[in-house]
């Protein structure tokens, strides 16, 4: 009797953990797609990245605070943190309207209005090191030289 006793106990420690196991377990998965919903959200927003022509040079980052409704629609878009151009937070407030509509928040995620903050980072460009629009005359007669070879190899293209 005392060793039924004991495996009976045993057993209900068993059941026990495994509520605990199953949470883990679920809120891992909510918590990948979540995750997973938040890199297409960030995807998106890459996919509709623009650099503007009259930008400053030296690049920055700009953080954009947007809403999202249940279905992915965008309700708001401001800039939470500066870059400190004109230019380039504009482009960044261009970007996060060019991806909307985003994908469908997951269902895991019960909040009707999703406020989302995503850091926007422009590169800085790089220069030329000539200012014309034309290369320097170097560059140019090496252009020809590989155009010559290019031309004695191939007659008919």
């Amino acid at each position: 009797m005392q060793m039924k006793f004991s495996l009976l106990a045993a057993l209900l420690g068993l059941l026990a953990t495994l509520p605990a196991y199953a949470q883990t377990v679920a809120s891992d998965t909510q918590e990948s797609s979540i995750n997973a919903w938040k890199r297409q959200v960030s995807n998106r927003l890459v996919s509709k990245s623009i650099y503007p022509r009259n930008s400053p040079t030296e690049g920055g980052t700009a953080k954009v605070l947007f809403v999202l409704d249940r279905t992915g629609n965008l309700i708001s878009s401001a800039l939470a943190e500066s870059t400190g151009s004109g230019e380039l937070d504009a482009a960044a407030l261009a970007m996060v309207e060019a991806a909307a509509p985003f994908p469908e928040p997951p269902a895991e995620i019960d909040e009707d209005g999703l406020r989302l903050t995503a850091p926007i980072v422009f590169r800085a460009k790089t220069t030329l090191p000539w200012t014309g629009s034309l290369p320097p005359a170097e560059s140019a007669a090496e252009q020809a030289k590989v155009d010559a070879k290019m031309r004695s190899i191939c007659r008919r293209c």
